[in-house]
């Protein structure tokens, strides 16, 4: 399971900058990486947790979650966003929320290669 959702977010993520357009780009973010790790006050986290996208421990409401998270960037000055995927969650609810997000003002949406636990917060 986790090397299929691994899988499904590297070829979203090689796709994506063939279909970006005005989007968002897709970039994959292993943990320990980055010889300069960007500071948490540099990018809004989100959880997604099935088929709900969570900012702290609040749930996104489905209907406006493009308004929620531009205003959410908006309200914090920033222009990326960090996202964990919540183990045990379907490879549907990933590109569907990962497509919603990629909508929003965002610049760059880096996503966490490493699947989040249930009960752990990022």
């Amino acid at each position: 399971m986790k090397t299929l959702i691994t899988l499904v977010i590297l070829i979203l993520g090689l796709s994506s900058s063939l279909l970006a357009g005005d989007y968002a780009n897709v970039v994959l973010c292993a943990p320990g990486a980055s010889k300069s790790p960007m500071p948490k006050d540099k990018f809004i986290t989100l959880v997604i947790d099935g088929p709900v996208i969570f900012y702290d421990t609040t749930p996104v409401p489905d209907a406006d979650v493009i308004a929620y998270v531009n205003t959410l960037l908006e309200t914090k000055q920033v222009s990326y966003i960090g996202v964990y995927v919540r183990q045990g969650t379907k490879y549907g609810d990933v590109v569907r929320s990962i497509d919603a997000l990629r909508k929003t003002t965002a610049k760059d949406i880096g996503m966490s290669m490493t699947e989040l636990a249930p009960g752990r917060t990022p």
